[in-house]
């Protein structure tokens, strides 16, 4: 029990910590690319966890007490609220911070050139249609959302 209350480093120090991996994580998460949610493959899934694994200590460095662990987490969670604060308000931030949705099929033709830009596989595309009852001379739009859900629209009968 002794211990588990004090920081072994100072709380600036667990804050900077938990500021920088946010903000480091954001980026190259944005740069990996959108995936569609819902369709976490075994390399997606492993790379969530090693990520897990390898932030743990840039997040706490030497510190094992249980007052740090909170420190930091409330610190990612005060980021978390902000970037959903100025996505809220900011057009711009919203953007940068959540990504654009992009034009993926119109008029029944799907655009493979952006399915590959956004590492969307042709197979997942075919399922998400197929879980909307669609085939592809039915889609009027469908759209990759900033959040990786795939939209579609009805073509007109």
């Amino acid at each position: 029990m002794q211990g588990m209350f004090t920081l072994g480093v100072p709380a600036w120090e667990l804050a900077c910590r938990a500021a920088i991996v946010y903000v480091a994580l954001l980026i190259l998460l944005r740069l990996s690319g959108k995936h569609t949610v819902g369709e976490l493959s075994i390399f997606d899934l492993i790379v969530v966890i090693v990520i897990g694994s390898a932030v743990r200590t840039a997040l706490l460095g030497n510190d094992k007490s249980v007052l740090g662990g909170l420190l930091v987490v409330t610190v990612l969670l005060l980021l978390d609220y902000i970037s959903a604060f100025l996505s809220a308000r900011f057009r711009k931030a919203e953007h940068v911070l959540d990504g654009k949705p992009v034009l993926i099929a119109r008029d029944g033709v799907v655009f493979h050139d952006v399915l590959k830009q956004c590492n969307v596989a042709p197979g997942t595309f075919q399922s998400a249609m197929r879980s909307h009852s669609l085939t592809t001379a039915q889609i009027g739009q469908a759209i990759l959302e900033a959040n990786g859900n795939i939209t579609f629209c009805r073509k007109p009968e």
